[in-house]
């Protein structure tokens, strides 16, 4: 959110080609538009509207990227 939508647009081309090894973003990054290449690892701040469909796709996900998620929530 703190990019332009031509930076943000660069990284999710990155993600796609495999050109990008690190992530970090928000559950913006599990939304199913969104493609992985041979990414390394993805670090995910769950915010305040992280849910259990999140947390599901975050078991798909890792199978194929080493995943560190943030939480707030004790």
């Amino acid at each position: 959110r703190f990019r332009t939508a031509k930076e943000q647009k660069a990284v999710l081309d990155g993600l796609a080609e495999g050109t990008v090894d690190i992530v970090v973003g928000t559950h913006k990054l599990l939304q199913p538009t969104i493609r992985f290449k041979n990414l390394g690892l993805a670090i995910i701040d769950e915010e305040h509207r992280f849910g259990v469909r999140h947390k599901e796709q975050l078991k798909n996900l890792r199978s194929e990227v080493d995943v560190l998620t943030l939480t707030a929530t004790p």
